[in-house]
């Protein structure tokens, strides 16, 4: 997700379990372990466009990189003198906020590396939108809270500190069950979001070979749906209330692509067809020629002009030959954002 909200959770996550031990700078250890996974944005090439694709929400997002990266995080603090009494407290402070972000991460659609070394499977459950306010408002109120209550003046006694510390505590555990509670409510939408794709698709009398859907920002109400049947890919719209049935918003399909399918000047330039690989392994095979761009491959996860669209937000550019012969494509989204705005509160729902 957004950093503010990996380092609210992170932070709101040190506060709940160190909180009595760390202080009222507990938040801002959980903070830094919290983002300090995504600096892998900085692994970056000038020759390799997809890199970025490779290596974002790789191994440092990986389960087994926590205690590496914890520590990391918390170098800026231990490798000072002043420091040295609370070491311990700090690392693990920052390694709660570390363990925070894949797990996080894996709940949207984009694809988080948890298993790493031992899979390069991409988990993405897709309960939560890469950005929810909702989800952040619950966690920002928990960590302000907790410190405002942490910051209050000192007290008179050994008692009276244990009660503070443990009250100090409870608004940032309340508000991690709250946005678990909101991320399993996540899980229940998606439901019937796929229910009512599977009734689209049972309506257009197709059997269906794989599904999923994904939240669009800024909330759980409005999802992008995609099913493969019979080597097309469908992309559709639904809007789910919190209460009142859900309504779907037809799209359109184009095929999918196989690597068998492409032309044999690609299959035949060992540098295009590599980048094809990485590029089908980063999008889970939902991959096809993009429409409305010549020579593109894009991700049919994401849309370019509103959710039900089969114009990719972003994908590569295939030109064997080229220099380069693979190269990063996005789309202008400017021109979806008025119509986003309309389907999130309701207001269109013309094909």
């Amino acid at each position: 997700m957004d950093p503010l909200t990996q380092g609210l959770l992170g932070a709101a996550a040190a506060q709940a379990l160190l909180g009595r031990r760390l202080g009222r700078r507990a938040w801002l250890y959980g903070a830094i372990g919290g983002m300090a996974a995504d600096l892998d944005v900085l692994i970056r090439s000038a020759d390799d466009p997809l890199v970025g694709f490779r290596f974002h929400r790789h191994f440092t997002h990986s389960l087994a990189f926590i205690p590496v990266g914890g520590v990391i995080s918390a170098l800026p603090f231990v490798l000072r003198k002043r420091y040295v009494g609370v070491r311990r407290d700090i690392i693990l402070g920052t390694t709660a906020g570390y363990a925070t972000h894949a797990l996080l991460d894996a709940f949207t659609s984009y694809g988080t590396m948890l298993w790493w070394p031992f899979s390069d499977a991409r988990v993405a459950w897709s309960w939560v939108a890469i950005v929810d306010p909702i989800y952040t408002g619950i966690l920002a109120a928990g960590v302000l809270l907790s410190a405002r209550w942490t910051a209050r003046p000192a007290v008179r006694s050994a008692a009276e500190s244990v009660v503070r510390g443990r009250a100090a505590m409870r608004p940032a555990r309340v508000a991690l069950l709250l946005s678990s509670l909101y991320l399993l409510f996540g899980c229940l939408q998606r439901s019937r979001v796929l229910e009512a794709t599977r009734g689209l698709a049972r309506a257009r009398g197709h059997a269906i070979a794989r599904i999923d859907a994904y939240p669009s920002p800024p909330a759980n109400l409005v999802w992008r749906t995609t099913y493969q049947s019979e080597g097309q890919i469908w992309v559709d719209q639904v809007r789910v209330p919190w209460w009142g049935p859900a309504t779907t918003r037809e799209g359109g399909s184009v095929p999918l692509l196989a690597e068998a399918e492409l032309p044999d000047a690609i299959r035949g330039d060992p540098a295009t067809l590599r980048g094809f690989r990485v590029f089908q392994w980063f999008a889970r095979g939902w991959v096809a020629w993009d429409p409305h761009a010549p020579h593109v491959v894009g991700d049919l996860r994401y849309g370019a002009q509103g959710d039900a669209s089969t114009s990719s937000m972003w994908g590569v550019r295939l030109e064997p030959g080229g220099s380069p012969p693979v190269s990063a494509h996005r789309a202008d989204l400017r021109a979806s954002l008025a119509e986003r705005w309309d389907v999130l509160l309701g207001r269109d729902r013309a094909p």
